[in-house]
This record gives C-alpha cells, structure tokens and sequence, in this order.
C-alpha cells in the first residue's frame, strides 16, 4: 500500500509540473457554458456525436501541446517532438540518421531549428557565424543552470561542480586556474609513442597475422592507460588486461549513461529510479568506481607531498577538492571524447586506403628523411609531430565527420529578446550550438557527407567557407 501511496504522489508531482493545468482550466471555463447550452437542445444523438467531437478537440489540443513548441517559437522550424522520441528512443536511430532524416531537411531553408531536448524546447543554430555570436555573447546567452538534475549519471560521473556545468564567474576561474597549465604544458609525446609500441606487442602476442579486433575496445583501453599515466601517473592496465576491473566498472557505467530513455526523460532518474533496478545497480556501479578513483585522488595527493613538503602547510581541504577536480576533470571529461575520435580515425583510415598510403608516406619521410625504414620503431620528436600536416587534417576531418561531442553538454539561456538571423529568439528561449549538425551542413560544406582531409589544407575549404570549421 506505501508503494502505491508514493507512486502515486510521484506521478501527481510530476504532472502537475509538466502540465498547464490552469491554462486547461481557463479553455474550458471559456468553452463549456456555450457547450451546455447547446448540447440541452440537442437529441441524445447529437450529443454523443458533440461529445466525441469535443473529445476529439480536447486530444488535438494535448497532442498539439505536446508535439509542437509553444506559438511564440513556431516562426522558427521544429522537430515534431513526437517523432524525434520516437525515432531516438524506440527505433534507436544513430545521430548520422537522426541528422539526415529530421535536422538536414529543416536546415534547407533556415540556420536552425527547434527541438524538444531533456531541458524543454530549444533552438539547435548550425552555422558558424551564429554558433560563435552564442559562445562570444556570454552576457545575452549564459549557460543554463543545471544543478536541478545532479542525480542523473552524467552529473554523478562528471561532477556538478566542473567547468562544463559552471555558471558563475567566481567558479569559472576557479577551474581555469586549473586547466591553464594543462593548455601549456608539452604533449607527452614520448609516452604517447611507448604506449603505441605497447599496443602492436599485445596485438601480436595475443592474435596470429589475420585477425579481427574490435577497435573500440582497443581505443577505449589505450586512452584510459594513456590519461591515468600522463594525468596523474597511475596504470589502469587497461590496454593489458582486457578484464582490468577498472575497464569492466567504466563501460559499465558509460554504457548506462548512453540510455537514450533517461537522457530524455530525467526525471525518471531523479523522481522513480526506484522503479528502475537496471539503473539502480548502474548506480551502484559508479558509486563502485568513484570510489576507486578516490583512491588514485589519495595517491596522488601523497606522491605531491613527497615532492614538495611546502603542501602541508596550506588549506589541506582546499587542495584536496583542487586536486580532485583536476583528476577527475581529466578522466572523465577526456576519455570518451578521445577514444571515440581514434575509433573514428582508425575507420575511415581502413575505408579509405589511398588516404591511409599518403599519411604513411608523409609519416615515413619524415620519420626517415634517408628514405629507408629501419628495422627498430621509430618514435617521433615533439618536433617532428608538427611537421605532419597531412595527418593533422586527416584528424580534424575525423573529428568533423564524428566529433566527440553532438552538441552542448550545457545549454545556453536567452537573457533577453535577441535577433539571430532575422529570426526573433524570445527571452528565456534555450539555445544549443549543434556541432554535429553544423558540421554536416550543406550550407557550410561542399558534399558534407564525404571524408576529405583536403578541406583543412591550408587556404582551403575550411578556412575560406567556414571559419576553421570548429572541429575539436
């Protein structure tokens, strides 16, 4: 009986946040005089047939309400929320066919879109004149406040309190102060080439010349062995054991995290996870692993203290949360995005052979100006990996055909009535910056669809048309 008694008090909270009962109420006051007059001098027939009429006005106008966004946003194209839910959710199209199929048809005609995201309708801009006046114009557009939603997994494995959600000034330069040094610190280019070494060895040990691998997983153990070494020198032995309870507890949890169904509707996970066991054993799961990367944060903070005995004698608290979110930054923030755009690369290297032979040979001639490979590996210089231009814009196209990143992990915020493009976006209006999209725009890129490393060559497509592109 308790168990019914809460559900329903879930449910009663739910809708009456998520529905305008007083505007439902005042169309009926309007309406229903009228109907009883009519309807007492109609016969029983007439009455069912206005009833159902009426029935019928009533669920066009929930379906309309639901569907579409709010009349002073329709001037602007949209989605039928509907559709996307159903295409995103239920059939679990990729973002390649959800762009295709519903955004890419909209943007024929206009710079952007509305959509009906987790956050409530927001306008998708996706060109690159418009998407830098949104990041430039920090005043009109602030970032949206998403402390509301800290129980979902993305705010428990990122952290509420990280610069990707950071709304205030005093908290951004609280962060800046720590991801400044990373931006000037050199590439650890020397451990980058050790670990690719270590990778062919494993692969060669483990599998005869013919064989299949999952990419993948491959790169999504490299990287995590990659950022726990040059991060803060830790060993996840990602890349080694396959079985590494660090990468069983990780994918678990980003497997989680990808759940199209809690990404739309989050209140599920905030207000009935209890409902939910699958997700709830996910949780588990991520408190398991933000408990194991205390541990590594501990270690760390011991390791700094060995080298530098002036540690102890300031704020202890305030350097352990810096130094935790400088590791937790790091890991989480850094780790899908970057296995992702090598997965990718690796994919259209394979695809496109001819591609794949220019890059070796602008790496061999670089790498062995006598135009003979030797026999040992050889591992580049920081300064000779500014000399691949070409593999450069092989990277960029990757990261502009598959970015890492959709669109904005934080929406921005209308702060007033502003004019993009002609269109009027009313204050309050939420605003993303759709980098999948704009990347795919025909508008922006001669044949989108094709993977040419040539558009990022220099005074090419790239910088001419779109303005550097905005691949990261």
């Amino acid at each position: 009986m308790t168990l019914i008694q809460h559900t329903i008090t879930r449910c009663s909270d739910y809708l009456t946040q998520a529905i305008d009962w007083n505007g439902l109420l005042e169309w009926y006051e309007r309406h229903a005089d009228n109907a009883h007059a009519a309807l007492a001098k109609t016969s029983k027939g007439q009455r069912v047939t206005i009833g159902a009429a009426v029935g019928l006005t009533v669920l066009y106008v929930l379906y309309d309400r639901a569907s579409k966004p709010p009349r002073h946003l329709r001037h602007i194209p949209y989605i039928n929320s509907f559709t996307s839910n159903r295409r995103f959710i239920i059939d679990k199209w990729p973002t390649k066919k959800l762009s295709q199929e519903l955004a890419m048809p909209l943007l024929r005609h206009s710079p952007m879109y509305l959509r009906n995201d987790k956050f409530g309708w927001t306008v998708h801009v996706c060109t690159p004149d418009i998407a830098k006046h949104v990041f430039l114009k920090q005043d009109l557009f602030p970032k949206l406040d998403q402390s509301a939603a800290s129980g979902n997994i993305l705010f428990r494995f990122v952290g509420v309190d990280n610069i990707i959600f950071e709304t205030t000034e005093e908290g951004w330069k609280k962060h800046r102060k720590l991801a400044n040094p990373a931006f000037h610190r050199s590439m650890p280019v020397k451990l980058f080439g050790e670990t690719a070494r270590q990778l062919f060895t494993i692969l060669d040990d483990r599998h005869s010349n013919t064989f299949t691998v999952d990419v993948g997983e491959v790169f999504e153990g490299v990287t995590l062995d990659v950022i726990g070494k040059a991060g803060f020198g830790f060993d996840f032995n990602a890349m080694a054991d396959k079985n590494s309870p660090w990468k069983q507890v990780y994918d678990t949890v980003m497997n989680g995290h990808r759940n199209p169904l809690f990404h739309f509707f989050p209140i599920l996970e905030k207000h009935f996870l209890w409902l939910f066991p699958e997700r709830r054993q996910v949780h588990a799961t991520l408190t398991k692993f933000l408990g194991m990367l205390q541990d590594v944060i501990e270690h760390k903070r011991r390791v700094l203290k060995d080298k530098d005995a002036n540690l102890d004698s300031g704020d202890d608290d305030a350097e352990k949360d810096l130094l935790t979110l400088m590791i937790e930054s790091e890991l989480r923030a850094g780790h899908d995005t970057t296995s992702s755009a090598l997965t990718a690369c690796c994919y259209y290297l394979a695809k496109h052979p001819e591609i794949q032979q220019k890059a070796r040979e602008e790496v061999n001639r670089i790498l062995c100006p006598g135009g003979t490979e030797p026999d040992a590996d050889v591992l580049p210089t920081t300064a000779q990996t500014k000399e691949f231009v070409y593999l450069n814009q092989i990277i960029r196209e990757t990261l502009r055909m598959n970015g890492s990143v959709v669109s904005l992990v934080t929406p921005r915020k209308a702060a007033k009535d502003v004019v993009l493009d002609d269109r009027l976006i009313p204050e309050g209006t939420l605003v993303n910056v759709n980098i999948y999209d704009l990347h795919h725009n025909p508008a922006v890129w001669n044949d989108p669809e094709t993977f040419n490393p040539d558009r990022f060559a220099k005074e090419a497509e790239a910088e001419q048309k779109a303005g550097g592109g905005m691949s990261w």
